[in-house]
């Protein structure tokens, strides 16, 4: 099992700095303050220079959505393919329900990995995530276009986004199982953020985390992580299960005394990398 730290090799960058126009309930753009910020390309490009000369060896490209749940990435293509021939950095995505011309172009750049958010819960989609002209289909069928172009794509699991309930994420495991055999499976659990509206709901139930994780490792051979999403103060529970149990392959941000318990390989990147490079990541 590997212990992923993100943050000393693998840096997150907002593309649009601390603006969001889709504004989720349980976000809100707030962790976008805390991410690198490089809203044009020619800032992408410069902070790329910067932080490779300070031993980065990777990016995850992120931002703010528009309201039709895209990450504006299409002007910064050419500037990855530029990052990734001068620099060679990894670069991951997190693009959102982007359309095939775009897609197409992720791909002819060379992005490493697509992390790509799964939600069939068409309440989740409309009223927490502000969606209104977006379905579950439409989630569906961006995937399938990823994986049909041939990218590596890192599917995540948000676990409670309906007011910390439980309703959909079977639902979404079963679809997802039957249409595809995901590279990766990363399950990240709703963090009541100070400052949304969704502060003050309460997460799902650890046992009712651990047995759906546990649901999926049952009919899943492939490598599953615990994402970087999560409450703090469920960590030194849930975290021990899923270690215990052996559930879970990729951990992200576990206590110290659990890599040294469980003695967890550790890599310095974000948990959604291909084997083939993690060993760029290793300390």
């Amino acid at each position: 099992m590997k212990a992923f730290i993100p943050g000393r090799k693998y840096a997150v960058v907002s593309i649009t700095g601390s603006a969001c126009l889709l504004k989720c309930k349980f976000c809100e753009g707030k962790y976008l303050e805390k991410m690198y910020s490089a809203p044009t390309p020619k800032k992408l490009y410069s902070l790329a220079e910067i932080l490779w000369k300070r031993g980065f060896k990777g990016l995850l490209i992120s931002g703010g959505f528009n309201e039709y749940g895209q990450l504006p990435i299409g002007p910064y293509l050419p500037v990855i393919k530029e990052i990734k021939k001068d620099f060679d950095l990894v670069i991951s995505v997190h693009p959102g329900l982007v359309n095939n011309k775009t897609i197409a172009e992720m791909k002819k750049v060379g992005i490493d990995v697509v992390d790509y958010q799964l939600v069939v819960d068409d309440f989740v989609i409309r009223e927490v995530m502000n969606l209104k002209n977006r379905s579950s289909i439409d989630f569906l069928t961006t995937l399938r276009n990823l994986y049909e172009e041939g990218l590596y794509v890192a599917v995540h699991i948000p676990i409670g986004l309906n007011y910390g309930v439980i309703k959909s994420e079977y639902d979404a495991l079963n679809i997802l199982f039957n249409v595809l055999d995901p590279h990766i499976l990363i399950f990240l659990v709703l963090t009541p953020t100070r400052g949304t509206p969704m502060e003050h709901v309460k997460p799902p139930d650890i046992t009712e985390i651990v047995d759906l994780i546990s649901y999926a490792r049952n009919i899943y051979k492939g490598e599953i992580a615990l994402g970087c999403m999560r409450p703090a103060f469920y960590k030194p529970t849930l975290d021990k299960l899923l270690l215990e149990k052996r559930v879970i392959d990729r951990i992200v941000l576990p206590l110290q005394q659990y890599i040294k318990r469980y003695r967890l390989k550790v890599v310095d990147a974000c948990c959604s990398l291909p084997e083939k490079l993690i060993a760029r990541f290793e300390p």
